[in-house]
């Protein structure tokens, strides 16, 4: 008895019926004289009938989910003092701090942070000498 080298993914692709038809005619001839190939087609097209049989699905849940959903629903819908608005702004803010926390592990953005601190410090009195400035050119333009 010699041992068989049909690919096996040709017969899940035969069951599948996604084979190419050049390749379905190959294994249909090969399935006419080898039994290993059609035993392993018929367990195949078994466990393909077993696994869509909704029947098999059909879990009876038990009594006591309905009291653990219960209990959980309790704990997590529980009534706040607080209002709901001040909830969700507290969520919110959660949310972005988790969101923002991986930056702290890329190379200089503390620096960046403080550099741009430090820019919006000497803003103000830049601004205010650029207005000076304006108001010097203004009253120039004016006079002349």
């Amino acid at each position: 008895m010699m041992s068989c080298k049909l690919d096996k993914i040709l017969l899940q692709d035969l069951m599948e019926g996604t084979i190419d038809p050049v390749e379905r005619i190959f294994v249909e001839e090969h399935l006419k004289t080898c039994t290993g190939c059609r035993r392993e087609l018929t367990e195949l097209k078994l466990l393909f009938w077993d696994l869509n049989n909704k029947v098999n699905y059909e879990i009876d849940m038990p009594e006591e989910l309905d009291t653990i959903k219960d209990a959980v629903l309790k704990e997590v819908c529980e009534k706040n003092p607080r209002r709901t608005a001040s909830v969700l702004m507290e969520q919110q803010r959660k949310t972005l701090k988790a969101s923002g926390k991986f930056l702290e592990f890329v190379p200089g953005v503390k620096e960046g942070g403080n550099i741009i601190k430090e820019g919006a410090k000497a803003a103000p009195s830049a601004i205010g000498k650029a207005s000076i400035g304006l108001l010097k050119g203004a009253k120039m333009l004016i006079a002349k």
